[in-house]
């Protein structure tokens, strides 16, 4: 194959158990040009890696329809009609089944009290052909999805799931014909009937609980406006479709709105709702210079946004692309289970065989050894082990999303549980990542005021962290006017790389950054108390910004990185989980202590002054002592730790390399949010373990129970049926969850 890779997503229509999924996979897998194919019973949908030079979306649905499936590529807006036609299609039939059921029931109950009461020969025998001839629409036309599965299936020689389903209804039906032309004395005439509804309501149950735990992705898509404002070459502003904006093009968002695409905003200033996408509920202050996110909500003031990327590139395109292909791959937990429910068909097709022949030979009545085998094959359908599994990795990343962390996997889900070190970085990790001014100490005789002023309008217009801060700080001290009239006047600036800022206005000369080069232009000496504060700022863990004039030391500035608001927090719930932590950072030791201080990291676990292959080195050393760790950071000089980990976290804002290297990437401001991520893991993996106990326990009892005769073929299908709805609705659980405080 050659280099270039494309991927794509299928919606599949058909799929009934675990079997199909396996093969769909497996032809997809074998067709020119695929290098590989993950589909997901929960979701019903196929991510597909493919070489475009060999094959396209076109031949991979083909592929798919050959088995006797349907196949559309993935996209809600074309799906959303054939879906609601097909949810239509599907409730008719149960409705009609219903109907049938339900008449076929009332007769039953006269015939049952008939045999107690007693009837005549005659009436019993109007009233079982009644009974059969109201069964014929159940166990044809409704019962049509179970024959058309297994004729495909048979036609292509595998025995799916259909096949034993189908045999379970037609032996039913069949048995209440023989049994009615021999005058049986005991006879099920409701069972057929009962069984197709009992079925057709259990796999619409599961469709409905299917897609509440794959709504993640389809609330991420929804989430983009259909139209946009805007705004034309001559100034005006026109509606144009959200799918059709490109970059550069300007657009306004006016209150209460939705920002069509990612974009940076040059006019205005608003509060954007991004709770769908970080999982914070408090709204997030946003100004000119400053991007918006598409699918957030303008809340208070109109903006104007320069489209930076279209809707099909932007930042929901990718979280939802995140999500697709994390529902589609599947933990080595599930494999298992697939691997046992690839062979459960012909399994239980012997079984049944086998349960007949039994009872036929110790004697039983061919009637009576017909319903036990049509029992068997009725319960013994695997559709609980099929889902127990991919429900509540849906479920969970699902969760996930909403709480601001998409996992990019089912296999991150099993990892992450089991993590037990972390390593943080420092900053943009541990840390907000973004300077701030934390003192202004002015020399004697100075006002504080005035040394800010003079050290922002020094700055400029710079994008350097340290000059956003300055102007900053200056404007909430009220200098913004001052800052603004000395960025008006004539003058000149220039930057000494790694030491400072001069600014020449006017006669006057203003130096602002390391000590050695502020101080330098200034004939005074630095006062004691000045070099107290100081050094007392800089024990602190403070970057100081030194500020001088061609006559004096005006003071310092001392800035910091500060810490996530909810940084101890988290560190103290990852200790409640058992989770051991560390800051590894690149930074000095004396800033590392003082942020390991604040998080109520041990110094013991901090290491400072780490290059990127000292990370790496780290974190393969605790793994070679058995721990299993979670590496968090944000930056380029992260990524290799992060790949090296047993599980990567990202933030959200940091580079993309970094994100592309990470399991999960945390949206979310929290640093709390990767704490959510290892217990949310931990309480998915404890729902696959229930629902596979569950699965393999029902399976244990209710397959002895029929072929001994203790249950019949209506009751086997009463409980398939709630064995599919108790491992669903058990995953489903997972949407509600909420950490521990």
């Amino acid at each position: 194959m050659s280099a270039a890779v494309a991927e794509t997503g299928l919606f599949l229509d058909g799929l009934h158990c675990s079997g199909c999924v396996n093969r769909v996979e497996r032809a997809l897998r074998a067709a020119p040009g695929v290098a590989d194919a993950n589909v997901n019973y929960t979701t019903h949908r196929a991510l597909v890696r493919f070489d475009p030079a060999h094959t396209d979306e076109r031949a991979l649905v083909r592929e798919v329809e050959s088995l006797g499936y349907r196949a559309t590529p993935y996209a809600p807006e074309a799906l959303e009609r054939p879906q609601q036609r097909d949810a239509r299609r599907a409730l008719v039939r149960l409705l009609v089944a219903a109907f049938f059921a339900a008449n076929v029931m009332l007769v039953a109950v006269a015939l049952y009290i008939g045999a107690i009461e007693g009837v005549d020969v005659a009436t019993r025998r109007g009233l079982r052909w009644l009974a059969i001839l109201l069964s014929v629409p159940s166990v044809t036309w409704c019962a049509a999805p179970f024959w058309s599965g297994a004729v495909r299936g048979l036609a292509r020689r595998e025995i799916t799931m259909d096949v034993p389903i189908a045999l379970g209804i037609g032996t039913a039906f069949a048995t209440n014909v023989l049994g009615t032309l021999r005058e049986s004395e005991h006879l099920y005439v409701d069972s057929a009937a009962m069984i197709v509804f009992l079925i057709l309501l259990g796999r619409t149950l599961e469709r409905s609980a299917r897609a509440r735990a794959a709504a993640a992705v389809d609330r991420l898509t929804a989430l983009t406006p259909a139209t946009a404002l805007r705004r034309a070459a001559d100034g005006s502003l026109e509606e144009v479709a959200a799918a059709s904006l490109a970059r550069g093009d300007l657009v306004v968002v006016a209150p209460g709105e939705v920002v069509p695409a990612d974009g940076r905003i040059v006019r205005g200033a608003s509060e954007l709702d991004e709770s769908l996408l970080t999982g914070e509920s408090l709204p997030v202050a946003r100004g000119a210079g400053e991007r918006a996110v598409g699918g957030t909500l303008n809340l208070l003031g109109e903006l104007e946004l320069e489209i930076e990327a279209a809707v099909d590139a932007g930042t929901l395109a990718r979280l939802a692309a995140l999500l697709e292909r994390a529902q589609t791959e599947r933990p080595k937990i599930q494999r298992l289970a697939d691997r046992v429910a690839r062979v459960f068909a012909p399994t239980v097709l012997g079984a049944a065989l086998a349960v007949g022949v039994a009872w036929w030979w110790v004697g039983a009545p061919v009637f009576e050894a017909t319903l036990a085998a049509s029992a068997v094959l009725i319960v013994a359908c695997p559709c609980a082990l099929g889902l127990a599994t991919p429900a509540a990795v849906t479920a969970a990343i699902g969760r996930a999303a909403a709480l601001g962390v998409i996992v990019k996997g089912g296999e991150a889900i099993e990892r992450c549980a089991a993590i037990d070190r972390c390593v943080l970085d420092k900053t943009g990790t541990v840390t907000q990542g973004r300077l701030e001014v934390r003192a202004v100490e002015p020399a004697p005789g100075v006002d504080a005021a005035r040394v800010l002023a003079r050290a922002a309008a020094a700055e400029g217009a710079s994008a350097h962290p340290i000059a956003r801060a300055l102007a900053e700080a200056a404007a909430g001290a009220g200098q913004g006017e001052v800052v603004e009239a000395a960025l008006r006047a004539p003058g000149e600036r220039s930057a000494a790389a790694g030491r400072g800022v001069e600014w020449r206005a006017g006669g006057d000369v203003v130096r602002v950054g390391a000590r050695a080069f502020a101080v330098g232009a200034s004939d005074a000496r630095v006062p004691d108390a000045l070099e107290s504060a100081a050094r007392a700022l800089a024990a602190r863990g403070a970057t100081l910004a030194w500020v001088a004039d061609a006559k004096q030391v005006l003071g310092v500035v001392g800035l910091v990185d500060a810490l996530r608001a909810d940084a101890g927090d988290a560190v103290e719930r990852l200790d409640r989980l058992g989770v051991a932590s560390e800051l590894v950072t690149g930074d000095h030791e004396q800033a590392a202590r003082v942020v390991a201080r604040g998080a109520g990291i041990a110094e013991s676990a901090v290491r400072a002054q780490v290059a990127p292959e000292g990370k790496v080195e780290r974190i393969r050393a605790l793994r070679g002592e058995g721990h299993r760790v979670l590496a968090v950071g944000d930056g380029i000089n992260d990524a290799a730790a992060l790949a090296a980990a047993d599980v990567g976290a990202a933030m959200a804002s940091g580079s993309d390399v970094a994100l592309h290297a990470a399991d999960l990437v945390v949206r979310s401001p929290r640093l709390g949010a990767v704490a959510d991520a290892i217990e949310l893991s931990r309480a998915a993996l404890s729902r696959i373990r229930e629902n596979l106990a569950f699965a393999l326990l029902y399976n244990l009892v209710a397959v002895p129970l029929a072929a001994t005769g203790w249950l019949s073929p209506l009751a086997a299908a009463v409980a398939m049926s709630a064995s599919s709805l108790v491992v669903t609705g058990n995953a489903i659980r997972l949407g509600r969850w909420r950490p521990r405080a």
